[in-house]
């Protein structure tokens, strides 16, 4: 009885501790305010160029060993992946615009509630722009696959539990 008990213990203790090992800072999700990249510290949306390149060289590993790509289909996203950061740029800048304009607000003496509203719209349609264009860019991803490497990336997302989870989600 004390083994059906101790050995589960054990192994979400050894968990817990590697996850919280992996939480520090300089990690890939990292949205450490300490940064001397120049970022504002404010996520995912503060990588420079390089980060990315980093990042987008991580992801093209594991979608490459995962998914078995062809070369020709690696330099096609990665080309795919870098134009698409590069496009979004300006929405990245307006989206940090407009959530220090809400920060100010919500900083404010006085609270202004119409102008926060209307502040948490924009800030609202700026998002769904991101969510359209993650989706724009998840169908072209797809449409690079084969089939069953689109399968393939399928089940892993619903394995992972990542299906339409944001910018954390699939490929």
């Amino acid at each position: 009885m004390k083994k059906r008990i101790l050995i589960p213990t054990l192994v979400l203790g050894a968990l817990l501790t590697g996850s919280l090992a992996l939480a520090g800072a300089g990690g890939y999700g990292s949205c450490d305010k300490r940064s001397d990249s120049g970022s504002r510290g404010q996520g995912q949306g503060a990588l420079n160029f390089e980060k990315h390149e980093d990042r987008m060289g991580h992801r093209m590993e594991m979608m490459s060993t995962i998914l078995d790509l062809t070369e020709e289909q690696k330099a096609q996203l990665e080309a795919l992946m870098t134009q698409q950061w590069q496009d979004r740029q300006p929405l990245r800048e307006k989206m940090h615009a407009s959530r220090d304009a809400l920060r100010e607000l919500e900083a404010a003496d006085t609270f202004n509630e119409a102008d926060f509203l209307a502040k948490s719209i924009k800030q609202a349609e700026l998002k769904t722009e991101m969510m359209v264009e993650r989706a724009e860019m998840k169908q072209q991803i797809y449409a690079l696959l084969t089939p069953e490497q689109q399968e393939k990336a399928d089940k892993l997302a619903e394995v992972k539990g990542h299906r339409g989870k944001g910018r954390h989600g699939g490929f």
